[in-house]
């Protein structure tokens, strides 16, 4: 499993490309976006669950 700052990396690398094609231009485009976003939002809720104190 890749380790947070590699996860870290990796999204703000596909944050920085696609900032680089904002605004989307095409309708596909814009549901690629809507998609990445998602994706980022589930990196981040996994990496705030895993680093939670295990409940007893």
């Amino acid at each position: 499993m890749r380790s947070r700052e590699e996860i870290k990396a990796r999204v703000s690398e596909l944050e920085a490309t696609y900032d680089e094609q904002d605004p989307p231009s095409s309708p596909l485009e814009d549901e690629q976006e809507a998609v990445l976003l998602r994706a980022i939002e589930e990196l981040e809720w996994v990496l705030e669950a895993r680093e939670e104190p295990p409940e007893p």
